[in-house]
């Protein structure tokens, strides 16, 4: 189950404000002349408004408390150089990723619901937003090749966690929170999972390997 909720209501009204503004657009009889037509294009704009913030919202997962949104798995392929394997625990999918470095890192974007928008059962949701590498050294950061790479689809239209960001400011309905699992170490064979806690992101060490690599690199 997704943002049925919320994402239900912004596709049908979508729909009827688009029914709505093509009834008046495309009428020969103009009686009211321009009003008439600047409100077919109001409810036009209105339509692919609400139909885009339908569409932006479902890409976004619902969370309850503490759950793995992620498992991440390396393949040491040359120094400095490894194969990740990041599986997706909504979806079950594989995202394979070369990257560079010694450290990773997985950012995500969250909202969370306030006030009546809670109450309805507005549950915080995420999106992973992307994996990157990081260096051990300050000479290594800045002389050698940079790996970042988005593990989701940029939004439809607009953005919708800058939006909500930004409307934050004025309306307290939501929160839109930037999350990043602390930089841990690459190492051949290393298995971590992903989990999104109150907190923000968490990476833990599934596997003998992992916890020898965060040993040493400590």
């Amino acid at each position: 189950m997704q943002y049925q909720w919320i994402t239900a209501p912004f596709a049908i009204f979508s729909l009827i404000l688009l029914v709505i503004a093509l009834f008046m657009l495309l009428r020969k009889d103009w009686i009211l002349g321009w009003i008439k037509g600047t409100a077919g294009f109001l409810f036009l704009t209105l339509s692919i408004i609400m139909g885009l913030t339908a569409l932006n919202v479902n890409a976004y997962r619902p969370v309850d408390k503490e759950v793995t949104v992620a498992t991440i798995s390396f393949d040491k392929l040359d120094n400095q150089f490894y194969k990740a394997n990041v599986v997706m625990s909504s979806s079950g999918s594989e995202m394979p990723f070369e990257i560079s470095g010694d450290l990773w890192q997985v950012d995500a974007r969250v909202i969370k619901w306030k006030g009546l928008l809670a109450t309805l059962g507005g549950r915080p949701g995420y999106k992973l937003d992307r994996i990157q590498g990081r260096y051990f050294t300050l000479e290594d950061e800045r002389t050698k090749p940079r790996s970042i790479y988005a593990l989701s689809n940029p939004d439809v239209g607009f953005d919708l966690w800058n939006a909500l960001d930004s409307l934050s400011n004025h309306f307290a309905w939501f929160d839109a929170e930037y999350g990043s699992a602390t930089f841990l170490p690459m190492a051949d064979g290393a298995l971590f999972t992903i989990q999104l806690t109150n907190n923000g992101l968490i990476a833990r060490p599934e596997n003998d390997r992992a916890i020898i690599a965060i040993k040493e690199w400590e």
